[in-house]
């Protein structure tokens, strides 16, 4: 999906946005939440996992310092779930890490359940300078196969 079309989506989708503009990358939730003096829980980084010999979408509050992908296995059902590798997702998607887009990938997608509590998330548009500021219900409509979860971190 091109930026255009993406952003053809989001306009229909019924839900408010905005795309804003950054003028340096933003390479993780709190250098996000620092350039956007933001909550570090409102950020919402896009991860790319693999399990069971395909690719889904993972979209977490950026308060899971680190997801537990085994207790993630189990609750959601896929067995072996990983990150992907950086060249897995170049491949497959032509993207590199920090330029995965909320939405668009034609992937199953889990939300935490956490992202819920604020009236806006930030999180990637598929330009590295370019964030998305979206209601975070949309990523439920924007995203064909999505489900809510609570993601389970690391101790």
């Amino acid at each position: 999906m091109t930026g255009e079309e993406r952003e053809r989506q989001l306009r229909g989708c019924g839900f408010p946005f905005e795309l804003l503009e950054n003028r340096v990358r933003i390479r993780s939730a709190s250098e996000g939440a620092a350039y956007w003096g933001i909550e570090l829980g409102a950020t919402a980084p896009a991860l790319i996992l693999h399990a069971q010999g395909r690719f889904l979408l993972l979209v977490v509050s950026g308060a899971v310092q680190k997801v537990d992908f085994a207790a993630l296995g189990l609750e959601t059902g896929e067995e072996g779930m990983r990150l992907a590798a950086s060249a897995e997702i170049q491949e497959r998607f032509g993207l590199k890490p920090g330029e995965v887009p909320l939405f668009g990938l034609g992937l199953k997608t889990l939300v935490d359940r956490k992202l819920l509590a604020y009236d806006f998330i930030y999180g990637g548009s598929g330009d590295p300078f370019r964030t998305l500021k979206i209601a975070p219900g949309a990523l439920l409509v924007l995203n064909e196969e999505s489900q809510l979860i609570d993601v389970p971190a690391m101790p």
